[in-house]
């Protein structure tokens, strides 16, 4: 693999098996990769943060169209809408990104997303773009219905299929200069409201992330 092509080796996230082809139409999936530790054995998850330089390839034109800086959500509906193409010198590098739908993903591989064409790559300006949240919108407090604040919102776990958020990541939390420090998860089932300036969740949340709130 030529150096550069995709993105910097030690960056890239790690994978439990080999390379993956795309199944044949109408069969479900048999088998995924799973980055980052989403903590999911079905193996069908995929941290959000885990694509971001990674690199998208058209395999109708076997072109790179670019790399992966972002992505846009649906907080409302809880799912991926799609991604956001950065400037990096494929041949999107403009000063306004690149916008890939979601349903256009062919297979999320382990160093590359591929899809089919470039026929649904759009610019992402006007709406719905400018109202969708990205990556950025994650960073905010966690704070429970009850008012007690349990951490700050990092990431989401989604489905490679449907593209549906499962999991609220929460970062890091304890340990010295990133060592030793515990990330906790919570179940998209557990969040009330992705708000303006907080994250709100259900109080069975406080137990998930501080067990030993729930014995007092």
């Amino acid at each position: 693999m030529p150096p550069g092509l995709w993105m910097n080796s030690t960056s890239a996230p790690e994978s439990t098996s080999g390379t993956r082809r795309a199944l044949p139409k109408g069969m479900g999936v048999c088998h995924a990769l799973c980055w980052g530790g989403c903590g999911k054995d079905d193996g069908t998850m995929i941290n959000a943060h885990s694509l971001v330089g990674r690199a998208v390839v058209s395999v109708a034109d076997g072109e790179k169209v670019g790399m992966i800086s972002n992505l846009q959500l649906d907080f409302a509906q809880r799912i991926v809408l799609g991604f956001l193409l950065g400037g990096d010198g494929g041949i999107f590098n403009r000063e306004k990104p690149a916008f890939v739908p979601f349903g256009q993903v062919r297979t999320f591989g382990r160093d590359a997303v591929t899809i089919q064409d470039k026929s649904g790559i759009a610019i992402a300006e006007g709406a719905p773009h400018t109202t969708a949240a990205t990556l950025g919108d994650l960073k905010k407090r966690v704070v429970t219905a009850g008012g007690e604040v349990i951490g700050d919102g990092d990431d989401v776990v989604f489905d490679e299929t449907s593209g549906a958020l499962t999991t609220l990541q929460l970062a890091p939390q304890g340990g010295f200069l990133g060592i030793g420090a515990t990330t906790h998860t919570l179940p998209m089932e557990e969040v009330v409201e992705f708000g303006r300036d907080v994250i709100t969740v259900h109080d069975s949340a406080l137990a998930r992330v501080r067990p030993e709130a729930s014995s007092q």
